[in-house]
């Protein structure tokens, strides 16, 4: 579907489906809802910017609503806009600010992880910084890995074969879950692959959730020419998140009206990746038994990029390996949405889907792609839970 036909407002045919599947409009008033603040305000902002409403600023950019949309309308786009002209117009909190630079909170956290992890797990704390940064004191903070992905990578014995792909970890992976990357390198290295690794850029989800277009706008630029000069050597360039894997291949066009289309097409889920070498026959598919069960939640931003759920697909070849999928929609995290004072709480209701779900079905331990989305389950329910690669990694007996 073409970006001119997703981003036309006459192709919204006002079935308010959108408003019905909003896991936000679902719990609060506070948000008026997808359409609303997308097609129907979008006309009347094509001609006075003033006219966005306040109320897109709770709009968690799930995507739930481009799913949903029969016309294969864009709503998410629009309402991106419309926080970025909010945000233009009125200014960002600082909080927000901070929020939206993960990688440079990354970089900060390397001075001590351990002291900023012990101090971010401090009630007083915590209570303080809901006080003045307006920071939820409730929502679980992310751990931050003793060393870096990038750093790990580096100290592994490199890998050498004539096929090749280049991995964008993405922020969450390079601080918080280096295991994750790592056990990205090991399934491709069991299946004859060389992973080569490059220091790139945040995606700049995180600046666009909170309204901070033009900042991003400049890291997709940065991103594009980078990604962009390895796709000219004809490398492949995978993803192992799904919000990372949307906003390359969709956001930077959508948002930014950036050249990207042949993006879209190199840009692959690890997962997507590993389906087309089993199609071809090229996967290696003896993998150990793995006498584990396993809940599985589908990412808002995987469901969105239409990819179907390939590691099912892949974790169906292990042996002894129960995976259930829990069905129960958005996890309401979304980024940095439930860490905020004011949207924790809707955040959390959202998320009652998933706690219902893996207490009805008596599961122990989860599986998704997405970061954000484990960490929420993990505060939600005080389960484990882990990236499918993980598991798939187990399977060829790596660990």
């Amino acid at each position: 579907m073409s970006q001119e036909h997703r981003l036309a407002l006459d192709n919204c045919i006002k079935c308010s489906i959108c408003v019905s599947h909003c896991p936000v409009a679902r719990v609060t008033d506070k948000f008026s809802g997808p359409k609303q603040n997308g097609p129907d305000l979008e006309r009347f902002r094509l001609e006075e910017p003033a006219a966005v409403h306040e109320s897109v600023g709770y709009c968690s950019n799930c995507k739930t609503c481009d799913v949903a949309c029969p016309s294969g309308v864009s709503i998410s786009a629009m309402n991106c806009k419309a926080k970025g002209e909010y945000v233009a117009l009125n200014g960002a909190p600082l909080r927000d600010k901070i929020l939206g630079r993960v990688e440079l909170m990354g970089m900060a956290s390397r001075l001590a992880p351990p002291l900023v992890n012990y101090f971010g797990s401090i009630k007083f704390l915590r209570s303080i910084g809901e006080k003045l940064m307006g920071v939820s004191a409730e929502m679980t903070l992310p751990k931050y890995a003793g060393k870096t992905f990038y750093q790990l990578q580096r100290k592994r014995k490199q890998y050498v074969s004539d096929q090749k792909i280049v991995y964008y970890p993405g922020c969450y992976v390079n601080y918080n879950t280096p295991e994750v990357g790592l056990a990205l390198i090991d399934v491709m290295e069991q299946n004859g692959i060389q992973v080569i690794n490059d220091k790139f850029s945040c995606c700049g989800l995180p600046l666009i959730s909170n309204g901070l277009l033009k900042d991003a706008e400049a890291i997709a630029k940065k991103n594009i020419q980078k990604l962009q000069g390895y796709i000219d050597q004809g490398y492949k360039i995978i993803t192992s998140c799904p919000s990372c894997n949307l906003t390359l291949r969709r956001e930077y066009q959508e948002l930014f009206n950036l050249n990207a289309e042949e993006l879209n097409d190199e840009i692959l889920d690890v997962f997507e990746y590993l389906q087309l070498l089993k199609q071809e026959g090229k996967l290696k598919d003896k993998f150990a038994r793995v006498e584990k069960n396993y809940g599985y939640h589908q990412p808002c931003h995987l469901k969105a990029a239409g990819l179907g759920i390939p590691s099912m697909d892949i974790m169906q070849l292990i042996p002894g390996l129960t995976v259930q999928e829990l069905d129960a929609g958005c996890c309401g995290l979304s980024g940095s949405y439930g860490f905020k004072k004011e949207k924790y709480p809707i955040s959390k209701e959202i998320g009652q889907n998933i706690v219902r779900s893996v207490k009805d079905n008596n599961i122990g331990r989860v599986l998704s792609e997405c970061g954000m989305c484990q960490l929420q389950v993990k505060h939600l329910t005080g389960l484990e839970v882990y990236h499918p690669l993980q598991v798939l990694a187990e399977a060829y007996s790596v660990y």
